[in-house]
């Protein structure tokens, strides 16, 4: 009786792993559907749920963009420096957003950077400057008050595409050429084998599925003393690593890291017009461990005038959106 009585647990346990198997391999019926490309295209994506078959290889099926044209930076107790006023004209000349919106919690812009913002011809039509306060808190943790303005960035990037959706750029972030292409995708966001997710440039559907996700992985687990671990490392091993398809990855010409520094500050390259977006690492020219000339020298802060001293990959970029009067 005993041995009877095993072997149909013995066949129930297999009968529950073949059940668990196949409702794994064969695809829901919700998702293998055939939805009309117009319809799919139309789809409100009104919640996170809405994207549960999305294909972020693919993106959506014919194309059309999911993802509003809206462009994103966020300043907190600054006004513009060159290369930011750089990087804000290139945004608006390579993307040409509906509207480029920035958050700060400042009352108001001046300067001779702002004026160089505001004086580009049919900015002023879509330049939009919206109050967002620098948060203190997450989840009932208070931040380290030290790094408030960079982790309350990380956490208000996603709170910003949460509210809007669009194309988040850090304010050193230099758009190369148009980003439309990765607009039909829930979530786009560069990746390097190897490395955590660069979150420099983030494009996204307000409810993209990873955004909620990456903002509850702060719930219990802020580390107020980790640089990039909860914008980057936490996220990326807890959740991407695990669940790759909540996002369309790129891993290259993307705000790649590695060698850049020497890319931009101390060598000579073409071929940065291939990239989409370039992390200009401005604020970390220090960490260069030799000088380009004599009269180059690091670390330094960039102005219109002793930019043309820099014969590197940096002019040509400048270049690309201001007359440095050197090519």
């Amino acid at each position: 009786m005993r041995s009877k009585t095993r072997i149909i647990i013995v066949q129930l346990l297999v009968g529950s792993i073949f059940v668990v198997l196949v409702y794994k391999l064969i695809p829901s019926s919700r998702c293998s559907e055939e939805m009309d490309p117009i319809e799919e295209s139309y789809r409100s994506y009104e919640e996170p749920a809405d994207f549960e078959c999305f294909d972020n290889k693919i993106g959506s099926r014919d194309g059309f963009p999911i993802v509003p044209n809206i462009v994103h930076f966020i300043r907190w107790n600054q006004q513009f420096s060159f290369l930011d006023a750089i990087c804000v004209l290139a945004a608006y000349r390579n993307q040409r957003p509906e509207r480029l919106i920035i958050h700060t919690d400042l009352d108001s812009f001046d300067g001779k950077y702002w004026e160089m913002i505001r004086n580009e011809p049919g900015i002023e039509d879509v330049l939009e400057v919206k109050h967002l306060a620098v948060p203190t808190e997450i989840f009932d943790q208070e931040l380290n008050s030290a790094w408030k303005y960079w982790h309350g960035g990380d956490i208000a990037r996603i709170q910003v595409l949460m509210k809007y959706g669009g194309i988040f750029l850090d304010n050193d972030s230099f758009l190369v050429k148009s980003l439309d292409e990765y607009r039909k995708f829930e979530l786009t966001l560069g990746w390097q084998p190897g490395l955590y997710l660069a979150n420099q440039a983030v494009l996204a559907h307000k409810n993209a599925r990873f955004l909620e996700k990456w903002l509850n992985s702060y719930r219990h687990r802020y580390y107020a003393w980790g640089w990039y671990y909860n914008t980057g490392e936490r996220p990326t091993t807890d959740i991407l690593e695990k669940e790759p398809h909540l996002i369309h990855r790129v891993d290259k010409f993307f705000c790649e890291y590695t060698g850049m520094m020497e890319f931009l500050y101390l060598e000579n390259h073409s071929n940065w017009s291939e990239h989409y977006v370039i992390h200009l690492l401005s604020r970390h020219t220090e960490e260069l461990v030799k000088n380009l000339s004599a009269t180059a020298t690091y670390p330094v802060v960039f102005d219109e005038y002793n930019i043309a001293k820099y014969n590197a990959t940096i002019r040509q970029i400048v270049n690309s959106v201001y007359n440095t009067g050197h090519t």
